[in-house]
């Protein structure tokens, strides 16, 4: 096969991963959609609802470790087209049944489906040719649906009855069974820098799942009590509500700069240029300046986290040289996700706002140190 057209057969499966990508988490991107149609719809409240959604996170997450046992012994193509069968099934099961526990159930095993397309996506990212450009597609991609889903989904639900919402997400999934075989085509293909020293390096790879995981366990510290934040500094909801959509859109803006342009960059020099962004914006939003400081702090620190997570995904991507650890992405993630929302509460009715900042900052500052300390020991270990 010809240089050019093994570039147009890596470009489409590249593509193709971050379509399924997205599509295995339209759920996840939409799910206070499903949270509004589990408590309204099949009257399960509020509580009981929250732990439907947790279930389906949950399942996402043991997805991952799934697919990371399994990937040593079948193929990608076959690993996709089981997630999403089950993904599929689950959802569509979904629709024939009310009870808390039958749905709770369906919802984990749907995300074991979801968490087993999306690892396989992740890794097959990681192995293209511009991991990061792919995966600031991704991050746009997964802002879209999520914005578009949350204002079409409601009205179609309202119109057709709520089991159209499981039916909308499966139908979206489709594509995995024929986007399979290409998608599988990206694990031959060999990553830029990868050391040779294989058994040396592998060290690295777990090295730079942490450095994710701090990363996600600060941001999210934040990211989940801006909305207090803004309460406290006595701005009004019509401020805010805009506020919380800018920086939503800011967080777009950032993974797409990636993607058409800033892909180019060096790993390290993204890095450093998010970390700075979200330096700034953590300082500001600490800080008690009325609606315009507010806006401007949240704002650059959604615009800074699309912007440097691809850099971050980059340098996994380049030491992962089977790409056996970028599976556990969705783990990684969603654990650090998960946990930051708790430890910004205890800090915000602690030491109020000063207390969650100086938190992110400090996990960002240490996801940053490993991230040019991992790059140093990359570059060490290509030139052996």
């Amino acid at each position: 096969m010809s240089d050019v057209c093994r570039r147009a057969d890596t470009s489409f499966a590249t593509w193709a991963a971050i379509y399924l990508g997205v599509a295995a988490a339209t759920l996840p991107s939409v799910l206070p959609v499903m949270v509004g149609v589990l408590t309204d719809k099949l009257g399960f409240g509020a509580v009981r609802a929250g732990y439907v959604a947790s279930a389906n996170m949950i399942g996402v997450a043991l997805g991952s470790v799934i697919c990371t046992v399994a990937a040593r012994r079948w193929s990608g193509q076959s690993l996709i087209r089981a997630g999403a069968a089950t993904m599929i099934g689950a959802n569509l099961l979904t629709t024939l049944v009310a009870g808390f526990p039958q749905v709770a159930a369906l919802r984990l095993i749907s995300g074991l489906g979801e968490g087993i397309v999306g690892a396989i996506c992740y890794a097959a990212m990681g192995r293209s040719r511009r991991p990061a450009r792919a995966l600031a597609f991704y991050i746009a991609g997964q802002g879209l649906v999520g914005a578009l889903g949350m204002g079409i989904i409601p009205t179609v639900v309202a119109r057709a009855g709520w089991p159209w919402l499981f039916v909308l997400v499966s139908v979206v999934a489709l594509p995995a069974f024929w986007l399979a075989r290409p998608i599988e085509t990206l694990r031959t293909e060999p990553t830029e820098e990868v050391g040779t020293n294989v058994p040396v390096a592998t060290w690295l790879s777990w090295y730079a799942l942490a450095g994710i995981f701090v990363f996600a366990l600060g941001m999210s510290a934040v990211w989940a009590f801006v909305e207090r934040i803004g309460h406290s500094e006595a701005i009004d909801l019509a401020h805010l509500s805009g506020s919380l959509s800018a920086a939503a859109i800011a967080n777009m803006a950032g993974s797409l700069l990636v993607g058409f342009a800033a892909h180019r960059l060096g790993a390290a020099t993204g890095v450093a240029t998010g970390y700075s962004l979200v330096s700034a914006g953590l300082v500001a939003l600490s800080s008690s300046g009325g609606w315009p400081l507010f806006l401007a702090a949240i704002a650059l620190i959604f615009f800074a986290w699309g912007f440097y997570i691809p850099f971050q995904f980059t340098l996994l991507a380049r030491v992962d040289a089977v790409g056996h650890r970028t599976l556990l992405i969705p783990l990684v993630t969603g654990g650090g996700l998960t946990l930051g929302p708790a430890i910004g509460g205890l800090l915000i009715a602690a030491g109020g706002t000063s207390a969650v900042c100086v938190f992110g900052f400090a996990c960002v500052t240490a996801s940053t140190a490993s991230a040019m300390h991992l790059r140093f020991q990359q570059k060490r270990f290509c030139h052996e």
